[in-house]
């Protein structure tokens, strides 16, 4: 695999920070909890995974792209449940987790270690659905990587993506006793600070300061749009919305998710060819500010 497949310093300091974790084994480079073996408990498994955003699509004989999908389940599902699926993502050490486990299960999977803002080994129209959660929290420039996504899908293609909500996201670690202080404006786009970059899972600890952006919903939509995706979902949801450790996403969702899908009329992509074109050039690099100086220990718990 290369060394380095990340298109500028904050994909290649957000590598380093995920190799730093999938090292360590935190929860989420690893997939967790193990699915049922009958074919109808796989299919409930994958549609808690995808939030029943697939609910009813048939996968048998479909063309899927797990996109930064290396920590989870949802690759091996997929190709479980009949799609030639390929498996995306930018650590070497969470696609060689997957690698062993698809291989120990006998279950066959393509794999491509690359930054999901440069998709150019795969060919134009050559996706029927692509999913992709959470990730994007950890690019500056969504809007890219769902141009790259619109190409590569094919006409009637399904594009079901998630992140962490833009509003609430601005709130982790602000908690004075009585409220929360967002920690930057709405409107601004720098990387959201972190407090305490220390991710907390009881006896393991890793201090991995990520760089992370809240997306705008309004951005993520227009981007669809733009890319000549329809949407035709969207959802804003929390895990801690009844019980769970107090904290904002009692009070606000958690994560912002949205399915779009290709129209047959868009130009983006052609009819399952293989083409390879250069990626979009980046945007010029502006170092990300310095982190706040520790406070409360962060934990991803909330």
């Amino acid at each position: 695999m290369p060394k380095r497949v990340a298109v500028d310093e904050v994909a290649a300091h957000n590598e380093r920070m995920w190799e730093r974790l999938a090292k360590a084994g935190i929860p989420y480079t690893r997939p967790q909890g193990t699915p049922p073996r009958t074919r109808a408990g796989k299919r409930r498994f994958l549609d808690r995974i995808t939030n029943g955003t697939l609910d009813g699509v048939d996968l048998d004989g479909k063309r899927v792209l797990s996109l930064a999908g290396g920590g989870g389940w949802d690759a091996i599902l997929f190709a479980e449940l009949g799609a030639a699926t390929t498996l995306v993502d930018i650590s070497s050490r969470q696609l060689a987790t997957v690698r062993r486990l698809a291989r120990s299960r006998g279950t066959e999977l393509d794999y491509l270690r690359t930054d999901m803002r440069d998709l150019s080994a795969l060919g134009n129209g050559e996706f029927d659905i692509v999913f992709h959660q959470h990730s994007l929290v950890f690019v500056p420039d969504a809007a890219r990587v769902i141009a790259q996504v619109a190409r590569i899908l094919a006409p009637g293609g399904v594009y079901v993506f998630s992140t962490m909500h833009p509003v609430t996201f601005l709130f982790y670690e602000s908690w004075t006793g009585t409220g929360w202080r967002p920690k930057k404006t709405y409107f601004n786009d720098r990387p959201v600070p972190v407090l305490d970059p220390t991710w907390d899972f009881g006896r393991v600890k890793v201090r991995a300061p990520t760089y992370e952006y809240a997306h705008r919903t309004a951005d993520l939509v227009n981007a669809c749009v733009r890319a000549g995706l329809l949407v035709d979902g969207l959802w804003e949801w929390s895990p801690h919305r009844d019980g769970g450790p107090a904290g904002s996403e009692q009070k606000l969702p958690a994560f912002i998710q949205i399915r779009a899908r290709k129209t047959s009329s868009s130009g983006h992509g052609a009819n399952g060819s293989r083409p390879r074109i250069d990626p979009p050039a980046p945007p010029p690099f502006a170092r990300p500010p310095g982190y706040s100086r520790p406070s409360q220990r962060r934990t991803r718990d909330r």
